[in-house]
């Protein structure tokens, strides 16, 4: 799929709704502001009625929809249509870059959190940055001081902060199980919100890079994405919606158990994906026993590929995506991964051969997909 093809579908943001006589009109408006928003991210411009056609809403739908969010600035009219001899030239219709300023903050990486000022798509305007010695040390107040530095930084009107964790967060902000971070019910959402009056959303690390990579990268609409960092998380992308699960828990393969007499994990079983292929385990027995890198990378590969097996089949995707340090995530692992899945799930239904690859976006994934899903949620509340 081109990048221009991902511009333009209008299905990026939200599913397109069934409506019927029951449907609340307020979810319809949601729909509509999220499918205009979808077809014109990050930088495509149309006319109303090029939008109307895209989309197959109304020309007077639309206009009361684009009307709204340019009063709320996140779209601005950019000049003319070009001149063509039918009717008179349309209005261009685009994303507005310098009004907003959004906070972004990464929990998921070893030794370090990064945050960022950044406009609404993504662009990273300033940093900063709090080094730690190991991710139990993070807590809220680290949070909130990381947050105040940030806020200072910011030239623009703050649209809201967004904080990427790993492990399970609900709907609420509430961080319901971060064994990384050694955090449990903590309730970070209404902790920020209180602290700076301020919208705040608190996601999953891997939800937040995966939607980089869909809307910057070379994403499917059908994606499996795994991040390897101080954890190992996936998300799942199905028609382009977010699959959460009912309990939110849904891409939280870390814990599954993939050799039963392997290593003791922080959860406390043994063998779970995690305790073999995080960051830290590998480049510990990498360091031990470097002789033998490529032989650790492969074995690494395998169990990732053994746990991805099941879903990828199930779920008939064929895009598999690996972000993490390149000296873990490389052609050797990924090679691995590829070779498992093929061998695992090739059946005569099958024609097309699963790739695992390595994410196409940089180090900035997670503050950059943190800052869309900051914009997603701020268009369902205006």
């Amino acid at each position: 799929m081109t990048s221009q093809q991902q511009q333009t579908d209008v299905s990026y943001l939200a599913p397109l709704m069934t409506i019927t006589e029951k449907t609340d009109p307020t979810d319809i408006r949601i729909n509509n502001r999220m499918m205009i928003f979808s077809l014109l991210f990050p930088n495509t411009v149309m006319s109303r009625a090029q939008i109307s056609r895209r989309t197959g809403l109304s020309r007077v739908s639309v206009s009361e929809v684009v009307s709204e969010m340019i009063d709320h600035h996140i779209l601005v009219e950019t000049g003319q249509e070009a001149p063509s001899r039918r009717g008179k030239k349309g209005t261009l219709i685009g994303v507005e870059t310098g009004y907003w300023n959004i906070i972004s903050l990464d929990l998921s990486q070893p030794f370090i959190i990064q945050g960022a000022v950044t406009n609404i798509l993504g662009q990273v305007l300033s940093r900063a940055e709090q080094p730690v010695s190991k991710s139990t040390d993070i807590t809220p107040d680290t949070v909130i001081e990381l947050c105040q530095r940030l806020i200072d930084k910011a030239e623009g009107t703050v649209l809201g902060i967004g904080i990427a964790v790993t492990g399970i967060v609900d709907d609420h902000g509430t961080v319901t199980d971060s064994r990384n971070l050694d955090w449990s019910d903590l309730h970070l959402g209404d902790l920020l919100e209180e602290r700076f009056d301020l919208p705040c959303f608190i996601d999953n690390d891997a939800n937040s890079a995966a939607l980089t990579e869909r809307f910057f990268g070379d994403g499917y609409r059908n994606m499996l994405f795994i991040q390897i960092s101080i954890g190992v998380g996936a998300a799942i992308l199905i028609d382009d919606s977010m699959v959460l699960g009912t309990n939110h828990a849904a891409g939280e393969i870390g814990h599954v158990v993939v050799e039963p007499d392997g290593a003791q994990c922080t959860c406390g079983k043994h063998g779970c994906l995690e305790a073999l292929v995080s960051t830290s385990t590998l480049r510990a027995q990498m360091a031990a026993k470097p002789e033998e890198r490529d032989a650790i990378l492969q074995q690494a590969g395998a169990y990732l590929g053994k746990a991805l097996s099941m879903p990828a089949s199930l779920l008939d995707i064929t895009d598999i995506v690996v972000y993490g340090p390149p000296d873990v995530v490389n052609d050797t692992l990924l090679d691995s991964v590829t070779e498992t899945l093929n061998a695992a799930t090739t059946t005569s239904t099958r024609q097309s051969k699963i790739m695992a690859r390595r994410c196409e976006c940089g180090e900035n994934n997670v503050i950059i997909g943190e800052s869309i899903s900051v914009v997603q949620s701020k268009l369902k509340q205006f």
